[in-house]
């Protein structure tokens, strides 16, 4: 597992206590797959779906994640991530 792959792991153990356990750990062994993308896109789905509540900074690790996966930022998912910010 390399350091991006720790990375997005680590972002979808952020929401362990809000999000189902079983949801993130299907979305994290995709990681597992060599499927990092799939991985990332899978839990921002998640949370979009289940309107999780974020914050700042996590927003802004996902953008960074984004960014590193080299995706498009206006990609659905993190559209809607940016709705889901709490101050």
């Amino acid at each position: 597992m390399n350091e991006l792959d720790r990375k997005i792991v680590f972002f979808g153990g952020l929401f362990k206590d809000r999000l189902d356990n079983e949801l993130l750990q299907d979305a994290t062994n995709y990681v597992g797959h060599g499927e990092r993308v799939l991985a990332f896109e899978t839990i921002c789905d998640h949370l979009s779906e289940h309107e999780v509540s974020i914050s700042q900074a996590e927003y802004d690790l996902a953008i960074m994640l984004c960014n590193e996966l080299e995706m498009d930022r206006n990609d659905i998912s993190l559209k809607h991530l940016k709705e889901l910010i709490i101050c």
